[in-house]
């Protein structure tokens, strides 16, 4: 007999993925990919992304100051949109609760995002 490790949590997303799972045995909560599209300002689809995914932390029960790790992706990365991410992420995780992270520039993302975020976080 097994045991469900898995919970979906349930949300208003696109139908056929999972917008986040708990792993119920290590309390580990993954957050598919959020992105909010404001392509003509990189600052605001930051903050909205960002907003984004606190939602989802909080549907599964935590929120920004449990997050371990963040996966970002921007699109056409340069060091204006990177010193834009940098100080719209400072103004919404302080810095005492910083994950480890990683910044990657790629060509294209879903829907003409220029920002879109996975995440881990404990409950």
């Amino acid at each position: 007999m097994t045991t469900q490790r898995l919970t979906r949590v349930p949300a208003p997303v696109v139908p056929g993925i999972s917008d986040s799972v708990i792993d119920t045995a290590t309390g580990l909560v993954y957050v598919s990919g959020v992105y909010v599209p404001v392509p003509e300002d990189f600052a605001r689809s930051t903050e909205l992304t960002f907003r984004a995914l606190e939602e989802a932390l909080v549907r599964a029960g935590t929120d920004l100051s449990h997050l371990v790790r963040v996966n970002v992706y921007v699109k056409h990365l340069d060091e204006e949109k990177l010193q834009t991410y940098r100080r719209v992420r400072d103004s919404i995780i302080s810095a005492e609760h910083m994950p480890a992270s990683t910044l990657v520039g790629v060509h294209s993302l879903y829907n003409h995002a220029t920002i879109e975020i996975d995440a881990i976080a404990v409950l």
